[in-house]
């Protein structure tokens, strides 16, 4: 179960990295899985895999839990007396069997004292006396805090005066489905039997259901009252009924409880954000924000066409051609950069700015979005210019609509081809008279033929050719018509590229969730697969 534990919590480590990265949660949010204990018990001896029960003696100053040890011990192991009441240091009381390994560092061995021991009937308990949690030395509370992640089953000490202390509520609280538990009431030779009840009222308070409380007297034995030989025969029963490497698991699965309660808690932060809503006040914005834009856009455009020189035409050419071929001042990206201008700049920024505020407003994380809104309050004429300036050359080298264009051409075809057709046929007529008055059939043509014939030539090329200067854009229409479709384009590509920043986001949680709950069923798996209701514990 330890490998099980480990390895979904690597995947939940991994997965909220990951997550934090694209700002869908947090650093700080990251420290409910950074509180998870990772301590593994078999850390601390040298045979790995191979570990005894750590039962710890825990409790508060003077209630007697050196003199436990040492009278379980038979001797005296655990410093009492002068020491007392703060200790100051751990004992661990195990059989030879179990030798410690390289200390983890995180828990101070050099500062506990280790006895050892050879006799078989206690060979699968490790016995530990910890400091007095309450004592004014904070390193004291640090060396209890730094072991308890190891201790597999709590006995916790009180006496009929410290047995309603708040600070050991309080570890109580905290520790309370890590471990299983005995609670010893010390000292019940100055108690009385109603303390006994307000004790077990107290622990069903705290969530344990069935509480077992010792009675001990480390001072003198009552006969008939004192319950010390069944401290170490309850938990061999356990150990019996339960086996030891169940017994080892407590800690473990309250891990993973942990592991699966804080999936479950990113899965609700996730799936809390707003985005339907965020979506529909985004758009509204965008689309207000860009029309404004359009409209400054459009006011430049006019101000440029009329001060442009007066010049008719612009030379036509095909659209694949390069818009160097354009006139210096007619280049897309001067004529673009004229009427995008400070203030144009002015609006984009404030566009970020408040869709950034929409953000704040919704709760949501800016990260997700922060690239492209970066990138609209840094440089948004080059998203601008991104599309409108392919735009703008295109129109500029096709100016006109496409039905004015073939009108054009179709006039500039006839401005030669009915000039060449009325000549041919005047010069078929002055043949056919001619050869008919050698033959004396027919007069020969006269000066009216002659003037009427050049008056129709004249006119089969002027009217086409009149038709086609009146089609041909000038430059002030052609200017006029590029900016104003290479706006719409520009324009087009930030709301497009605004509108696609919504859907990566989404597309971006709705991955993150579904990593989650895969992650999130898997420990409900291993958790259903491994509950095992154990023995005193909440």
């Amino acid at each position: 179960m330890n490998e099980v534990f480990e390895k979904y919590y690597q995947l939940l480590e991994q997965w909220s990295e990951s997550a934090a990265d694209q700002g869908w949660i947090s650093r700080r949010e990251i420290s409910q899985l950074r509180d998870i204990e990772r301590q593994q018990a078999e850390a601390i001896f040298s045979r790995k895999g191979q570990r005894p029960l750590i039962v710890a003696f825990f409790g508060g100053t003077g209630v007697g839990k050196s003199s436990l040890l040492n009278r379980l011990a038979g001797e005296g192991i655990a410093r009492t007396g002068v020491e007392r009441p703060t200790s100051q240091e751990v004992t661990l009381y195990l059989h030879s069997d179990y030798r410690l390994g390289e200390s983890p560092t995180d828990l101070p061995l050099e500062e506990t004292r280790i006895a050892y021991h050879s006799d078989d009937r206690r060979r699968l308990i490790a016995w530990l006396d910890m400091p007095d949690f309450d004592s004014v030395e904070e390193h004291h509370q640090a060396l209890v805090q730094a072991w308890l992640p190891y201790v597999d089953w709590l006995i916790y000490v009180v006496s009929p005066g410290r047995y309603q202390d708040d600070i050991g509520w309080r570890f109580v609280q905290q520790r309370g489905e890590k471990h299983s538990w005995l609670f010893v009431m010390n000292q019940w030779d100055r108690a009385e039997p109603v303390q006994l009840e307000h004790l077990r009222e107290r622990l069903r308070q705290e969530g344990f259901r069935d509480p077992v409380i010792l009675r001990t007297s480390c001072r003198r034995a009552v006969p008939g009252e004192d319950d010390f030989n069944l401290l170490e025969d309850t938990i061999n029963d356990a150990i019996q009924t339960y086996g030891l490497e169940l017994l080892q698991q407590l800690g473990v699965q309250a891990r993973m409880e942990e592991l699966q309660r804080t999936s479950s808690t990113f899965i609700d932060r996730l799936e809390a954000y707003p985005l339907k809503q965020l979506e529909h006040a985004w758009k509204e914005k965008l689309s207000q924000a860009l029309e404004e834009v359009a409209v400054d856009l459009q006011t430049n455009a006019r101000l440029l066409v009329q001060n442009l020189p007066e010049e008719s035409g612009l030379p036509w050419r095909r659209a694949d051609k390069a818009s160097r071929e354009l006139p210096g001042r007619m280049q897309p990206s001067a004529l673009l950069g004229e009427i995008w201008n400070g203030r144009v700049d002015v609006r984009a920024a404030d566009l970020a700015d408040e869709l950034e505020n929409l953000l704040l407003q919704f709760e949501l994380p800016r990260e997700p979005f922060g690239s492209w809104l970066q990138r609209l309050r840094d440089d948004p004429k080059r998203e601008f210019m991104l599309a409108a300036e392919t735009v703008c050359a295109n129109t500029l080298l096709r100016p006109g609509g496409s039905l004015q264009r073939t009108l054009w051409k179709l006039a500039g075809g006839l401005s030669w081809g009915l000039p060449i057709v009325a000549a041919g046929w005047v010069v078929y007529h002055l043949v056919v008279r001619f050869y008919q008055g050698t033959q004396g059939t027919a007069d020969f043509l006269g000066l009216d033929y002659a003037i009427h014939s050049s008056l129709l030539i004249l006119l089969s090329w002027m009217l086409p050719w009149l038709l086609q200067r009146k089609l041909k854009p000038n430059r002030s229409q052609s200017v006029a018509q590029a900016l104003a479709s290479a706006t719409s384009s520009g324009l087009n590509r930030i709301q497009t590229e605004g509108l696609a920043v919504l859907s990566t986001a989404a597309d971006s949680r709705a991955r993150c969730i579904a990593d989650l709950i895969s992650i999130h069923k898997g420990l409900q798996g291993q958790m259903e697969s491994l509950a095992t209701k154990l023995p005193w514990s909440r």
